[in-house]
């Protein structure tokens, strides 16, 4: 599982850390979660973010690996609420089309659009972090629009 942490006050948006939670291979399903509940607690002790945004669970045709996916994605609800953090969920296509201009993008699409918008030194070609890492431009770009509806209306 990737995960990222951004700075959306800086323009363009800069990336505090990211990576992937370390989970050993061999260990059962109990343990990869207690695994990443330890590192998403650590994270939010470590950057106090206000917010937690991951990616809504869609139909996958592979009812394992849709299952593994909705146990982690407890795990990380469960984390978020106990730090109390306010949770955004964005489906594929709109972490897509925030990112790209267009829902329809590729992985490859989406991590060259990374690293212009966010003007990286290197690109991001590990698809879990690329992935966390346009959930969260995602949520930041949300959350300024909405600061900026909200300014222009009040």
């Amino acid at each position: 599982m990737g995960y990222a942490l951004l700075d959306a006050a800086t323009d363009p948006a800069r990336i505090l850390d990211c990576g992937l939670v370390p989970v050993a291979v061999a260990a059962t399903a109990a343990e990869r979660l207690l695994s990443i509940a330890n590192a998403l607690d650590a994270l939010i002790a470590q950057h106090r973010p206000a917010a937690l945004a991951l990616e809504r669970l869609y139909f996958n045709k592979n009812a394992r690996t849709a299952m593994r996916v909705a146990e982690a994605r407890g795990v990380v609800l469960l984390c978020a609420a106990r730090a109390g953090l306010i949770v955004a969920e964005y489906t594929p296509q709109e972490v897509k089309l925030s990112v790209t201009g267009t829902g329809s993008a590729d992985k490859k699409q989406v991590q060259r659009m990374l690293g212009l918008v966010l003007t990286l030194a290197e690109p991001i070609t590990q698809d879990n972090v690329a992935d966390a890492v346009a959930i969260a431009l995602a949520h930041a770009q949300r959350e300024r629009f909405g600061a900026a509806v909200a300014l222009a209306s009040g």
